[in-house]
C-alpha cells in the first residue's frame, strides 16, 4: 500500500470516529426545532404537573419534579432547572423544612439571574421573601418583595402583583408601620376589584381587618372582616370562614360581648372541623376558654379546656404521622434521585471518556499520518514515537481508574451524609412532637390547679396523669440521650457488675403508678444475687423500655420479669396483654421505626425498641420475641456468660 492510500484511509477513519463519538453526546447547541424544543416542552410540562400536585400528592410531585430536573440537567435546560428547583423548594417549605427550601430557592434565583429569566427571578424573590417573613427577617423580606414587584410590573402579572402588595402590607404591619401597611392593603384591594380577583379581594379585606384591630378601630375592623367573610361564604371556603369568624370573635371579646363571641367561635369551630383544620380549631377553643375564664364559668371552662387538650394531642399526633410519612417519601425519592444522578454521572463519564478516546485516537492518527510521511526517512524515530504513544495511553487509563475510584468514594460519602440528615430529621420530629405535647398538657393541668378549679378527686387523678407523663418524658429523654451517645464516635461502654434484682425493683417502683392505673400487677421474680456485666444506665434504659412496652399493651393483667440460667443469663419480660400478629412481630424485630397505640390509646414514639436493640447489641447480647394475638408476649434478652 502506497503513502497516498494510507493517508486517505487514515483521514476517513478519523472523520468516522469523530462522528461516532459526537453522536452519543447531547449537544447544547443542537437544532431546537428538531430535538431540544420537544424535550424542553416536556420538562416544562413536568414542572407544571409537579407544581399543581405538590399540595395534594407530595409523592407524585417529588417524582415528577425529580424527572424534570434530571432531564433539565442532562439537556442543559437552565430555565427548566430553575423551575424544578423552585417547585422542589416549595414542597420542602410547605412541609416545614425551611432551611433546605431556602437553599433551593437561592439556587433557582442564581440560575434565573444568569439566564435573565425575569418571571422565575420574580417568583424566586417572592418565595424567599415569604420564607424570610415567616422567620421574622422583615427588612430583607421587604427588599425581595420590592424586587419581585418591579419584575411583575414589567411582565404585566397583575394577580401576582396583588399578592405581593398584600405581603408587603403584612411586612409593614409586623414592623408597626401602619400608614405604609394601609396603603399596600388598599392598593391590593382596589386592584383585585378591578381584575375580578376574588382571592385578592378577600385577602386584602382580611388584612385591613387585622390592621384596624391592631390600632383599636374595632368597628372598622369588623366591617372588613365581615366583607371578607361574605366572600368566603359565597365561595364555600370553610378555612376562610373559620379564620374570619375567629377574628370577629376576638373583637367581641375585646368589647366584652361574650355571648356573640361564643356564637361566632362555635360556628368557626364547626367550619374548621369540617375540613380538619386542626390549628384553627385550637385557636377557636383557646378563645372559648378565654371567654369562659372571664365569665368565671368553671364548668364550660373545664369542658373546653379538655377539648383543647384533645385537639392539641390530635394535631400533634397527625403532624408526627405526616412528618414521618414525608420522611419515608423523601427517603424513597432521594433513592430515585440518586439513580437519576447516577445516570447523569454515567452519561458525563461516557462523554468524558469519549472525548479522551477521541483526543487520544485523533492524536494517534495524526501522528500516524506524520509518521507515514516520514517513515522512509527514519524508521527508528517512528518506532520511538509509537512507544511514547503507548505510555501515554497507560497513563490515561490510570487516570480513568483513579477518577472512577474518586467518584465511588464521593457517592459513598453522599449516602452517609444523607443517612445522617434523615436521622437528624427523625430526632427533631420526635423532640418537637413527643416532648412538646406532655409539656403542653402539664401547663394546662398546672393552670387548672393554680386556679383552684378542681375538686380533690379530680386533682388526685390529674396528679397521677402528671406522674405518668413524667415517666413517659423521662423514658423518651433517656432514649434520646443514649441514642445520641451511641452515635458519637469514641463512646465507650462503662462495664460493671450489675445486680439485676434491685435494678428491676427500682424500675417496678418507678412504673407502679402507671401499672396501678391499668390494674396491672408487676412481678419481679429475678433471684437475689443474679448479676450480669454491663453499663448500668444502658441496661436500665433497656428494661425500662421493655416494661413500659408491656404495660402499654396489657389491661388488667400482669407483667412478670424473671430469668433463666444456662451457659448464659436470659432475662424475660412476660405479659398477658393483647399480643402481636406475625406481621407486627416482623416489624418489631426489624431495625425500622415502628409504633402503634396501646390498650388505653397510649401513643408512643416508636423509638424505644430501636434504642433497646442498639444498646443490647452494644453489650454483645441478643433480643428475641415470642407472641400470639390475645396470648400476650415475652421479650427475652440473652447475655453471654460473665
Amino acid at each position: 500500500m502506497d503513502i497516498r492510500s494510507i493517508l486517505l484511509y487514515s483521514i476517513s477513519l478519523l472523520a468516522l470516529l469523530i462522528s461516532s463519538c459526537a453522536g452519543d453526546i447531547p449537544d447544547k447547541s443542537a437544532d431546537l426545532g428538531k430535538v431540544d424544543a420537544g424535550i424542553y416542552r416536556t420538562i416544562d410540562s413536568l414542572n407544571e404537573v409537579a407544581f399543581r400536585t405538590k399540595k395534594n400528592d407530595v409523592m407524585r410531585a417529588l417524582d415528577v419534579v425529580y424527572k424534570a430536573a434530571y432531564l433539565a440537567e442532562l439537556y442543559h435546560y437552565d430555565k427548566g432547572m430553575a423551575a424544578s428547583l423552585l417547585t422542589e423548594a416549595g414542597i420542602y417549605h410547605q412541609n416545614g423544612y425551611h432551611k433546605r427550601a431556602l437553599t433551593l430557592y437561592y439556587k433557582s434565583l442564581d440560575i434565573s439571574t444568569k439566564i435573565k429569566d425575569s418571571l422565575h427571578i420574580a417568583k424566586a424573590n417572592q418565595q424567599i421573601g415569604n420564607a424570610l417573613m415567616e422567620s421574622g427577617d422583615y427588612a430583607e423580606a421587604e427588599r425581595l418583595y420590592t424586587i419581585a414587584v418591579d419584575y411583575y410590573s414589567i411582565l404585566g402579572q397583575s394577580e401576582d402583583l396583588v399578592n405581593i402588595w398584600n405581603s408587603l402590607g403584612s411586612v409593614k404591619l409586623a414592623a408597626g408601620r401602619i400608614d405604609s401597611a394601609t396603603s399596600y392593603f388598599i392598593e391590593a384591594r382596589e386592584a383585585s376589584q378591578r381584575l375580578g380577583y376574588t382571592y385578592g379581594t378577600k385577602k386584602s379585606n382580611h388584612n385591613l381587618g387585622l390592621l384596624n384591630a391592631k390600632i383599636g378601630k374595632l368597628a372598622t375592623a369588623r366591617d372588613y372582616f365581615n366583607t371578607s367573610l361574605a366572600i368566603d361564604i359565597k365561595a364555600k371556603d370553610a378555612y376562610g370562614i373559620a379564620l374570619n369568624r375567629n377574628e370577629l370573635a376576638r373583637l367581641e371579646i375585646r368589647e366584652g360581648d361574650y355571648a356573640d363571641a361564643v356564637d361566632l367561635l362555635k360556628l368557626a369551630l364547626k367550619s374548621a372541623g369540617s375540613i380538619s383544620a386542626g390549628q384553627l380549631q385550637i385557636e377557636s377553643l383557646k378563645s372559648l376558654c378565654e371567654v369562659y375564664r372571664k365569665k368565671q364559668d368553671m364548668t364550660e371552662l373545664v369542658k373546653y379546656q379538655e377539648m383543647l387538650i384533645d385537639r392539641q394531642n390530635d394535631l400533634a399526633e397527625r403532624e408526627k404521622f405526616y412528618s414521618m410519612n414525608f420522611l419515608e417519601i423523601l427517603k424513597a425519592k432521594e433513592q430515585e434521585r440518586f439513580v437519576f444522578q447516577k445516570k447523569i454521572v454515567t452519561a458525563q463519564q461516557r462523554v468524558a471518556y469519549s472525548n479522551v478516546v477521541l483526543g487520544v485516537v485523533s492524536a494517534g492518527l495524526i501522528t500516524l499520518i506524520l509518521l507515514t510521511i516520514l517513515w522512509y526517512k527514519n524508521y527508528k524515530r517512528a518506532k520511538s514515537y509509537s512507544k511514547e504513544l503507548m505510555d501515554k495511553n497507560e497513563v490515561i487509563q490510570k487516570h480513568v481508574l483513579a477518577l472512577n475510584k474518586l467518584n465511588s468514594a464521593i457517592t459513598d460519602q453522599n449516602e452517609r451524609l444523607e443517612e445522617s440528615n434523615r436521622m437528624k430529621d427523625k430526632l427533631l420530629s420526635i423532640v418537637s412532637h413527643d416532648l412538646r405535647t406532655p409539656l403542653t398538657n402539664t401547663k394546662g393541668i398546672l393552670d387548672l390547679v393554680e386556679g383552684n378549679y378542681l375538686s380533690s378527686a379530680e386533682l388526685n387523678q390529674l396528679l397521677k396523669d402528671l406522674d405518668a407523663q413524667y415517666v413517659k418524658s423521662l423514658t423518651l429523654l433517656d432514649n434520646l440521650l443514649f441514642w445520641i451517645k451511641g452515635q458519637m464516635s469514641g463512646s465507650a461502654l462503662e462495664s460493671k457488675v450489675i445486680d439485676l434484682k434491685p435494678l428491676i425493683d427500682s424500675l417496678c417502683h418507678e412504673l407502679e403508678i402507671s401499672a396501678a392505673k391499668k390494674d396491672i400487677l408487676l412481678i419481679n421474680d429475678i433471684k437475689a444475687g443474679l448479676s450480669i456485666s454491663g453499663d448500668r444506665e444502658m441496661i436500665k434504659v433497656v428494661f425500662r423500655n421493655l416494661l413500659t412496652n408491656a404495660l402499654k399493651f396489657t389491661e388488667k393483667g400482669y407483667v412478670r420479669i424473671y430469668a433463666t440460667v444456662d451457659d448464659g443469663i436470659t432475662v424475660h419480660v412476660e405479659d398477658n396483654g393483647i399480643g402481636m400478629s406475625e406481621e407486627v412481630l416482623k416489624k418489631v424485630l426489624s431495625r425500622s421505626y415502628f409504633t402503634t397505640k396501646g390498650t388505653h390509646k397510649e401513643s408512643g414514639t416508636g423509638f424505644g425498641l430501636l434504642i433497646c436493640k442498639d444498646l443490647i447489641e452494644k453489650h454483645g447480647a441478643s433480643l428475641s420475641v415470642k407472641s400470639e394475638v390475645g396470648q400476650g408476649a415475652v421479650f427475652s434478652v440473652r447475655f453471654g456468660a460473665k
